[in-house]
């Protein structure tokens, strides 16, 4: 199973980018249905439900542990996210990492994804397959293995994500001196124009 690129290519400059043919995503609301090929929607409801601890019942509904996996140690950060442009350059994948987004406060997000494709060997996501899904405020999302993401975009001004993540993961993109194709610590990361040839664009709302 192939899972990384090794090889990272050059970044396109501005005048090359606006030559380049445009895919344009559309918003969609995420629903527990749409999210499942991409992960775990988190909700009000508590999935897998029954867990038989005997303190409460009556009054607490405990749900079994999610399958949250992280190779080395597991790490619990937050980000505030403001308004960003919506042509999206990058796309990222974690192999050993299903990670967790959960916005705090009373806002939503936007997250840019691709199904898994590293069982098939491929490399770069299906663009065919890109949806950018709009998860209201108090709703979390629990990724699949290999899900193709970028960070959340706002959905409706500045909003505080806290995220679940690998030590390793942050590392690797913190100590990138400046932004480029990443093939380390568990991050597969990719430049869209540069490797795919297209400008992936977010039709993100227009208070943005």
């Amino acid at each position: 199973m192939s899972q990384t690129i090794e090889t990272r290519l050059p970044l396109l400059d501005s005048a090359a980018i606006e030559t380049l043919p445009i895919l344009e995503v559309p918003l969609t609301p995420a629903t527990p249905e749409n999210v499942a090929e991409f992960g775990l929607y988190l909700g009000d409801e508590v999935p897998e439900s029954g867990l038989s601890i005997p303190f409460y019942k009556g009054s607490v509904q405990e749900g079994h542990n999610f399958k949250f996996e992280y190779r080395e140690q597991a790490v619990i950060r937050s980000a505030k996210i403001m308004q960003r442009k919506p042509q999206l350059d990058w796309l990222e994948r974690h192999l050993n990492l299903t990670q967790l987004f959960v916005p705090l406060g009373t806002r939503g997000y936007i997250m840019v994804l691709a199904p898994a494709n590293h069982a098939e060997g491929m490399n770069v996501p299906d663009l065919a397959k890109v949806k950018a899904l709009v998860f209201p405020a108090g709703v979390g999302l629990l990724m699949h293995l290999g899900t193709w993401h970028d960070f959340p975009f706002a959905a409706d001004g500045e909003v505080t994500i806290l995220t679940a993540n690998s030590a390793e993961v942050v590392r690797a993109l913190a100590d990138c001196p400046e932004p480029n194709e990443l093939f380390a610590g568990d991050v597969h990361k990719i430049n869209i124009p540069a490797r795919l040839g297209v400008r992936l664009v977010v039709q993100l709302p227009q208070s943005l």
